[in-house]
């Protein structure tokens, strides 16, 4: 009886050691956690050193996850290592704890790295750490709100950063607020970094996000964020993904490229906005070189201007009805692909001179149209002057006649600059216009007359250029070719090199009429006097069966 009494406690013990291995039941005060009381103490290793509220790694610790009990506490790494071994576990795990700041530990190897648990945590700051290599997130944010994610290196995760409000509170209750994710490097995860379920008010900036399938995404209800300065380059996917009711926020100063791959075309946007996302800020983004800069899936009403798209193979793909622009005279979007001209101002672009804005619309399709494209990229300078034109008053000119050249400026800064303007033949100079003062967003066309006395006959290249204003930094279009001028022999109309009954044709077909007569042809005006009279006529006639030949 004794025995099998014995046999029966031993039976039990073995089953309860295994039953413990397969449910990784642990006590309190297990050999794989570490804790941080909230009276102070720490309890499970050695290698975690106290000083007032500074607890200090002195060496690597392996096989341990850390609970953080105590609040206003540092916890520095100095560097060293804490390491896991996988699921399920967490690296740090905070829980109803304030200002707890972790810094400078290297931190891999657990389910989630740093995890944040409850609407009770808050205000803590994770900063300086490597997280690498978890196997699900980086930095877990569940429901806490007020933190501070800084200058840490997150890698090889499925996500990277996860702000999870919680999809069983209804909108408005504060969970996971007001979070600030600014200045880390972020690559190589699925995701980047991952806003969920009634996260809002939070603000991602700064950020350097690379080589992820997708850079940020927001999904559902996720308002009033505001993701803005980040560097998104490499992601196979997206850049960044709005998807499911979130609603506010404002995307800008980011630089979004390099999302495109070959041919593929399935995947590869800069920014997606998916499924009844509304009223969101896109702007003074850099998208460029991706398959696809902005597509707009079932999102309507929402406002993107100031952006530069360049060198997208789709610059907008949409079934939405968006808003391209922003109004007159703050202008639209900056499209590389635009190849109108920039000769009118004004909110109908009637009015004479530059304003820095295309005179036709920039057309995406038949519900979306950017009225004022940007003739150069946003933002302009306070100090920055370009040519927006070059035009001539006729482009065959017989050898020893003149023909007039105008000079079209715009000043897109906030100040009056003064500047010279040098303006070419070919690369002769031709002439120098020295102190022209140009007024705060405001054009003007400067005017001289060009003698071809001294020309030798052939084509000419008409170019301009403007000296920088101090503090200038944009340079591109201080410098502007736009005018062919072709000096022949007198008489020569049509520039074939002799003059033929086609020559005299051309000049006493229009007889009579004048400059701005639909009719009115200016190299049939040979002296260039506006006017086309026996003059012409004559000086014709009389080189009449002559020619040339370079």
């Amino acid at each position: 009886m004794l025995r099998k009494t014995f046999s029966g406690l031993i039976l039990i013990v073995l089953l309860t050691g295994i039953l413990t291995s397969i449910f990784n039941i642990q006590p309190v005060k297990a050999g794989g956690t570490i804790y941080i009381r909230a009276d102070g103490s720490v309890e499970g290793t050695d290698k975690i050193q106290r000083e007032g509220n500074v607890y200090t790694f002195t060496d690597n610790i392996f096989n341990q996850s850390t609970v953080v009990e105590r609040s206003n506490i540092i916890i520095a790494g100095n560097g060293h290592t804490l390491q896991g071994t996988g699921y399920p576990s967490r690296g740090m795990y905070l829980y109803a704890v304030k200002n707890v700041t972790i810094e400078n530990i290297n931190i891999k190897g657990f389910n989630h790295g740093i995890y944040l648990d409850s609407i009770y945590t808050s205000h803590n700051v994770l900063s300086r750490n490597t997280i690498t290599e978890n196997e699900v997130c980086g930095v877990y944010i569940m429901e806490s709100s007020d933190n501070t994610i800084s200058g840490n290196t997150i890698t090889g995760h499925s996500i990277g950063i996860y702000l999870d409000g919680d999809d069983m509170y209804p909108p408005h209750v504060d969970a996971c607020f007001n979070n600030s994710i600014y200045g880390n490097t972020i690559a190589n995860n699925i995701h980047g970094i991952y806003l969920a379920d009634y996260s809002k008010f939070n603000n991602i900036y700064e950020n350097n996000i690379t080589g992820n399938r997708i850079g940020i995404k927001l999904h559902f209800r996720c308002d009033n964020n505001i993701i803005s300065g980040n560097i998104i380059t490499a992601s196979n996917s997206y850049g960044i993904h709005l998807r499911d009711d979130c609603d506010n926020n404002t995307i800008s100063g980011n630089t979004i490229t390099g999302h495109s791959q070959g041919g593929d075309m399935e995947s590869r946007w800069a920014i997606l906005l998916e499924d009844s996302n509304k009223e969101n800020m896109i702007i003074e983004n850099t998208i460029a070189n991706n398959n696809v800069g902005v597509y707009t899936y079932y999102s309507s009403n929402s406002s993107i201007y100031h952006n530069k798209f360049i060198n997208n193979t789709d610059q907008v793909l949409t079934d939405s009805v968006n808003i391209w622009d922003d109004g007159y005279p703050s202008g639209g979007n900056y499209w590389s692909d635009y190849n109108g001209t920039d000769l009118c101002s004004g909110p109908f672009q009637n009015e004479t001179g530059s304003d820095g804005i295309g005179d036709t619309i920039y057309f995406i399709d038949e519900n979306n149209t950017d009225n004022y494209p940007l003739m150069k990229p946003y933002p302009w300078g306070p100090h920055d002057i370009g040519i927006t034109n070059i035009t001539t008053s006729k482009t065959v000119v017989g050898q020893g006649y003149s023909l007039h050249i105008n000079i079209t400026m715009f000043n897109y800064g906030n100040n009056t600059e003064n500047f010279n303007v040098t303006v070419y033949a070919n690369t002769t100079i031709i002439y120098v216009f020295e102190n022209v003062t140009l007024t705060s967003r405001n054009s003007t066309t400067i005017t001289f007359t060009w003698n071809t006395t001294d020309w030798i006959k052939g084509n000419y290249t008409i170019s301009a250029n403007a000296t920088a204003v101090p503090g200038e930094t944009d340079f591109s279009d201080n410098n502007f070719t736009g005018g062919w001028v072709f000096v022949t022999i007198q008489g020569d109309v049509d520039g074939d090199r002799d003059v033929d009954i086609y020559d005299v044709v051309k000049i006493t077909g229009i007889y009579g009429s004048k400059r701005g007569d639909p009719q009115f042809n200016p190299n049939s005006d040979l002296d260039d006097d506006g006017e086309i009279k026996i003059y012409d006529v004559v000086r014709c006639t009389s080189h009449y069966g002559q020619s040339w030949q370079p």
